[in-house]
């Protein structure tokens, strides 16, 4: 059985079925780097939980990124056999940019300071300069960054051709 591609390429491949394995791929490794990340992931929520739950009050990532990073399990899990994947893209896209932009406001913001509750900490640096050093001196973090940019471009392209 031939295999056609609506690209109009010749080669044999299917860029739609290349471009769903990436968007799954990536869509996973950015689940996996929330829900397991060591400060604020399932075992820092699940510790805060059973010791001291208000302090999510003051610092509600570990919260954030494990309803998030699950939220993105169980939308890759649904998106394999839905009929119109596009509602998933669009959570996907919507969720990886909150992750992205999320990021920069919180180094921005020094470590959150737009909470209640929390006073803005840069370590003595400027905005950029606190966010540059967040992101140079944690290798978790920048590739979380690289892992979100591809995960927004490549779902924004399964949203365009679908």
């Amino acid at each position: 059985m031939e295999t056609t591609d609506p690209s109009g390429s010749d080669d044999g491949v299917d860029a739609g079925a290349v471009l769903r394995a990436a968007g799954a791929t990536l869509t996973a490794l950015v689940a996996v780097f929330h829900l397991f990340h060591p400060a604020h992931g399932v075992l820092k929520l699940f510790a805060l939980l059973a010791v001291r739950p208000t302090t999510l009050v003051f610092d509600p990532r570990p919260l954030a990124f494990v309803l998030s990073g699950t939220a993105l399990i169980v939308g890759l899990s649904l998106s394999r056999n839905a009929p119109d994947r596009r509602p998933y893209y669009v959570v996907g896209v919507v969720l990886a940019a909150t992750y992205f932009l999320g990021y920069f406001a919180w180094h921005f913001s020094g470590h959150g300071g737009f909470l209640p509750g929390r006073q803005p900490l840069l370590h003595g640096l400027t905005p950029i300069e606190n966010v540059r050093r967040h992101l140079t001196s944690d290798p978790l973090a920048a590739a979380s960054k690289v892992a979100e940019l591809a995960m927004i471009a490549v779902l924004g392209a399964l949203l365009r051709r679908e």
